[in-house]
């Protein structure tokens, strides 16, 4: 699973997605989550607080030690979080300078260890946090990925992106990556005003099927619980954030029912 980070609650829209993954079950057992954070900006590290932050994403991208010429595997990277059964292979500051240092085969890193199934025995899904900007590190996570989630607002440039993105998306699957597609389009922070209502429907009409219904209502204790204290919206409580919490287990349960591996 990814999803691409393109405007407003995009790293929330990633975590609560990941979390709505460990609500459900898999040969008994909660469902197990990596999330691989590909934003130099680092807010889904933050978040999820790993044990450690000494190696991340960008150690698998390119060596940790240029003498070493060998990168780390994704699997040494994957690091327990506070969040119940999710993993993080972190980013930091230094994941930015991947964009200029990527070759073309450290953009194919990711996609290389989907198809070897190089964790698939250490957790059932994988979500990717995509940078904001279309370069060398977010080519590198839609190379890696299958399923995407474009998010964006309920406003003209946000439908732009949307649509930006769509483009990016059959360029890659055409060049790279044909298992890639898109698993809808999340409206994010919807606050159900009158501009925001005339965006939506012309997004509607130009979407069709990819736009995801319902919006993502505007929440401002979104905020407070993911970012302030760290914690899915669903276990902040309140029924605004379950609202909240709701629209993306419905979005993640679809998904899985449409990949047969629901149970």
């Amino acid at each position: 699973m990814g999803k691409h980070k393109g405007g407003v609650g995009c790293t929330v829209s990633a975590l609560e997605l990941a979390y709505a993954a460990t609500r459900r079950t898999i040969h008994g057992r909660p469902r197990r989550v990596a999330i691989l954070d590909l934003d130099p900006q680092g807010n889904a590290t933050d978040v999820l607080e790993p044990k450690q932050r000494r190696i991340g994403i960008k150690d698998v991208l390119a060596p940790p030690d240029p003498a070493t010429a060998r990168p780390l595997a994704l699997r040494d990277v994957l690091i327990p979080t506070a969040w119940d059964n999710v993993l993080l292979a972190p980013a930091d500051r230094h994941l930015a300078n991947r964009e200029t240092d990527l070759t073309p085969h450290g953009i194919a890193t990711l996609r290389r260890a989907r198809l070897s199934g190089e964790i698939a025995d250490m957790v059932d899904d994988v979500v990717i946090d995509l940078p904001r900007d279309i370069g060398r590190l977010a080519a590198t996570g839609l190379l890696g990925m299958e399923h995407l989630f474009i998010c964006a607002q309920a406003s003209i440039w946000g439908a732009q992106g949307a649509e930006e993105m769509r483009y990016t998306v059959r360029r890659i699957s055409e060049k790279g990556n044909p298992e890639l597609a898109i698993a809808g389009i999340v409206v994010a922070a919807y606050d159900d005003a009158r501009d925001s209502r005339r965006v939506l429907e012309s997004m509607k009409s130009r979407f069709g099927n990819l736009l995801l219904d319902p919006p993502v209502p505007r929440k401002v204790r979104v905020r407070e619980a993911v970012e302030s204290y760290h914690t899915p919206c669903r276990e902040f409580g309140g029924r605004d954030l379950e609202e909240v919490a709701d629209v993306y287990q419905k979005f993640y349960d679809s998904l899985l029912a449409q990949d047969g591996s629901a149970r």
